[in-house]
């Protein structure tokens, strides 16, 4: 008997060592998932945070700062009512907070921050938190390796880093749906009741904050596409109930965007849903113009549009993983990356390339899932390396080219992330030959402003395809008195002494007839630049006719013709650090009226 005691004694105590290794090996991994975490979320906000101010405003997020200006008057129902209100009250918020630097700021001397940092400042807090939300999805499914890959990727790919910097829904919809479908995962593999309901809502919630920052109702269905694929594949077998997942859904989509509520607001989404406010349209993909209604189906840009911006703006060695574990998850269907990458990778990217209308922020929400596939990739390969027994050395020179190029690129691209292509788009020697219109359009309203606002006379009439941006510029050097006509206007007619200033980068149907009529008129110009790039022609509008003496002669008192700098121009060649002007022309002092 003594000997059985023993026995006892020993499998107490055996299978207590193993109880206290296995929660070891548990604090290990949640201590070195947290390090990770952290190490993710500071580069990436690292690499979004700098000079974050320095593009202009676009239309849109012009059109977010007049929302809140109207908010601050207490004016909400039917304001910008076709994007939810979540976005802007964090915009709202920030602004509050960089007035308050601002004042603290200057009473201590220090420099203040511009407005456009404060405004983009939710989304690039959202930017970081996905490469975060995206590395801890990823370890449910996956190992360290591919899993760090994963958000280091999302960390450093130029293309995510140029969206998540402005102030558009593409990236809190994207944070909240990536959190969601992490959290509803989670709640699939709980083990207990309590802790399935916690997650459950959790992810509900998380939905509902999606919803609440874009009206994308259908990646919550494509969240339980992908569960049923997975059950009808044998790899989930864990009901839930969607009866509570959806009241918490609906509880944070109202709580978080009660202008939902509102008649006028509902009227006014539907009144933009039907293109009723919409007033110009094309889109200027690879030099030619394309109508971009969504209707359009194929029709409208082409449907290779997103493939073709995924293969040209990856970095080589991310784009290379991400091909590589694209087809092991197509081929290893057994696996519940495989369910995602099918329903929100695959079913999404068909999806967008069907539909007539195209912008290069719509690739956003795919980018977690298509990434997630090149960490897969990543992680095979390293499962494959162990198995092996490979030597460390050549391990180590592929980790570091994976990882140090990108890191490279993207240092030699900034603040230009917008312009990134890579070696099979052509590098620099491509810069806004494929995707003008998103590349552009954000970068020089404020300095075709400050150009115009010195001198211009009083009453100038300036028509330009980015009135609402071109306002708020003028407004805020004092010269609310420009009137500023938008180009695509069918009523507008120009007149004798109005500027008309050209985007390339907006060139819409409506508009092409002022690019065929000015660009070799022989009208006194003037060129704004973006490093290299020809963002803006400033013209002064002149009949042929013979120009009487006056105030509009005098704008044109000191210029010189010169030849058009290529917009494709090598930009180790010229200046990137900061916004330049190609001097043709220039106003004269400003006479007082």
């Amino acid at each position: 008997m003594p000997y059985l005691r023993f026995s006892r004694c020993a499998r107490w105590q055996l299978t207590r060592w193993c109880v206290l290794s296995k929660l070891q090996n548990r604090s290990l991994d949640w201590h070195l998932n947290a390090a990770i975490a952290l190490l993710l979320a500071l580069l990436a906000f690292a690499v979004r945070i700098d000079h974050i101010g320095f593009n202009s405003l676009s239309e849109d997020e012009s059109a977010k700062w007049l929302a809140i200006q109207e908010y601050r008057h207490g004016h909400f129902a039917g304001v910008n009512s076709e994007h939810p209100l979540l976005p802007k009250a964090l915009a709202w918020a920030s602004l509050a907070i960089g007035e308050q630097w601002n004042r603290l700021a200057s009473s201590h001397g220090w420099s203040p921050t511009n407005l456009e940092g404060w405004l983009r400042l939710p989304n690039v807090l959202f930017g970081s938190g996905t490469a975060v939300i995206l590395f801890l999805f990823c370890r449910q499914m996956m190992g360290i390796a591919g899993s760090f890959a994963a958000g280091f990727f999302w960390a450093v790919a130029p293309l995510t880093v140029a969206i998540n910097r402005l102030a558009k829904e593409e990236t809190p919809v994207t944070f909240f749906t990536l959190l969601g479908c992490y959290l509803y995962c989670r709640a699939k593999q709980a083990t207990t009741e309590v802790s399935t309901g916690r997650w459950r809502d959790l992810s509900g919630i998380s939905f509902g904050l999606g919803l609440a920052s874009q009206y994308m109702v259908h990646l919550f269905g494509l969240n339980a596409l992908a569960w049923h694929v997975a059950g009808r594949r044998g790899l989930d077998h864990k009901r839930l109930g969607y009866r509570r997942l959806l009241i918490m859904l609906v509880v944070a989509l109202v709580l978080a965007n009660p202008l939902i509520l509102s008649p006028t607001s509902c009227l006014t989404a539907i009144h933009w849903l039907k293109h009723a406010g919409v007033r110009h349209t094309g889109y200027d993909f690879a030099g030619t113009l394309y109508p971009n209604f969504p209707g359009r189906l194929f029709s409208g840009v082409p449907w290779y549009f997103y493939f073709w911006l995924l293969l040209v703006k990856t970095p080589i060695p991310i784009l290379v993983a991400m091909i590589v574990g694209s087809i092991l998850l197509l081929r290893q269907r057994h696996t519940i990356a495989s369910c995602f990458f099918y329903t929100l990778g695959l079913v999404q990217l068909i999806a967008l390339s069907v539909c007539g209308a195209k912008w290069m922020r719509y690739s956003l929400i795919l980018m977690p899932f298509l990434l997630m596939a090149a960490g897969y990739g990543v992680q095979h390969a390293w499962n494959y390396a162990k198995k092996r027994n490979l030597s460390l050395v050549p391990v180590g020179m592929v980790a570091l080219v994976l990882f140090a190029w990108p890191l490279v690129e993207l240092r030699a691209w900034t603040p230009y992330y917008p312009f990134y292509l890579n070696s099979i788009g052509g590098g620099t020697k491509n810069i806004t030959r494929y995707f003008a219109p998103d590349e552009v359009s954000e970068f020089d309203t404020r300095e075709v402003a400050q150009e115009i606002c010195p001198a211009a006379p009083t009453g100038l009439r300036l028509a330009t395809s980015r009135p609402l941006s071109m306002t708020f510029y003028l407004s805020s050097c004092g010269r609310s008195d420009i009137q500023i006509m938008p180009l695509y206007d069918p009523a507008y007619v120009p007149g004798h002494g109005d500027v008309i200033v050209l985007e390339p980068a907006r060139r819409f149907l409506e508009t092409q007839k002022y690019f065929d009529m000015l660009r070799d008129s022989g009208m006194p110009n003037k060129e704004v630049r973006v490093g290299p790039v020809l963002a803006s022609t400033i013209y002064l509008y002149q009949p042929s006719a013979p120009v009487e003496d006056g105030s509009e002669q005098q704008m044109i008192l000191s210029w010189s013709r010169h030849p058009q700098l290529s917009s494709h121009a090598d930009i180790n060649k010229l200046n990137w650090a900061s916004v330049h002007m190609a001097s043709l022309w220039r106003f004269p002092e400003r006479r007082q009226p």
